[in-house]
């Protein structure tokens, strides 16, 4: 039932956004707008409810929290930590912000909406025009979240290294009369890091739904074509597949939004620690083996001792 509900001539259908109210020449109100304030409240529904204890002293996590929990934590410790190191604290209400936005908005998008409310009031309302779709498959919302984290690591690397360790950053590390090839270069790539982010994270999700809705559509093909016999064998095929990739979507949700929390810290990392590179570089300067200094300087003397006659 799902699957006839699903399927249409035009499977882009599924992964483009509607219009629901427009004022003059701009659409102020579609479908993933609504999906993206259905976001927003739920996340303001579950978070505030859920660090509640904590703020009450009740430290001991209990039934979801649990999990809510877990999840933050490993993105925290294992996601953050080991790129940001003392600076993790700082950013991560934006990480946390950022992964569990992305991963609702995924998730939603994998509900059945159109199907559930033309069951519930296709029959009461003839025109009525069902509210779905998945925001994160807009390269618009996924543009403005990447913005977003553009204008956080610009930001945060003016505001460790100053502008003129901002500007160093240019030269990659490089020497100054490299500039003409090295400042072209890390300039695009400074632009292209968040577009990077916005392309990934749509370019999947709106996959997934295009497939799912191509498999979807082969049932009223097969039914044209070969009549009833064959739409009902190609419906079983397509079932069958259709949830092998629904499964395998929602590893993928999990997986987009984990990467976007991870690429932004790890974006913001290499600005906000340029700062110690060329302190890092002298620390470890020393022979061809790789030894800093002082480690050569303290073996000199060990060895040195070592050789002394005792009395």
């Amino acid at each position: 039932m799902i699957i006839s509900l699903l399927a249409s001539a035009n499977p882009l259908d599924h992964v483009t956004d509607t219009g629901i109210l427009k004022i003059g020449n701009f659409w102020v109100l579609s479908n993933h707008i609504v999906m993206l304030l259905t976001t927003a409240v739920i996340m303001l529904l579950i978070f505030p409810r859920i660090t509640k204890p904590y703020r009450d002293g009740k430290l001991v996590p209990t039934g979801s929290r649990n999990m809510i929990e877990a999840i933050m934590l490993y993105i925290r410790n294992d996601v953050a930590k080991p790129v940001l190191g003392d600076d993790t604290d700082r950013f991560m209400p934006l990480l946390w912000t950022l992964f569990f936005f992305v991963l609702i908005n995924n998730l939603l998008g994998l509900l059945p909406f159109d199907a559930l409310q033309n069951l519930t009031f296709g029959r009461v309302f003839t025109h009525f025009e069902p509210i779905y779709g998945t925001a994160t498959s807009n390269f618009f919302v996924t543009g403005a979240l990447a913005l977003i984290v553009f204008v956080v690591v610009q930001f945060n690397g003016i505001k460790s290294n100053g502008i003129g360790g901002w500007f160093h950053h240019f030269l990659g590390g490089a020497p100054w009369w490299l500039s003409p090839v090295m400042v072209p270069v890390e300039f695009l790539g400074m632009l292209i890091k968040p577009f990077a982010l916005a392309v990934r994270l749509a370019a999947n999700m709106t996959a997934g739904h295009l497939l799912l809705a191509v498999l979807g559509s082969f049932v009223f093909m097969a039914w044209s074509a070969m009549g009833a016999a064959g739409g009902l064998t190609v419906g079983v095929v397509s079932v069958v597949a259709s949830t092998a990739i629904m499964m395998l979507e929602l590893f993928v949700a999990l997986l987009q939004a984990y990467l976007f929390a991870f690429l932004t810290a790890l974006f913001i990392s290499q600005m906000i620690v340029h700062h110690h590179d060329d302190e890092h570089h002298k620390e470890h300067e020393g022979d061809e083996m790789g030894e800093p200094h002082a480690v050569r300087e303290r073996d000199a003397i060990t060895h040195e001792t070592a050789l002394k006659p005792a009395h």
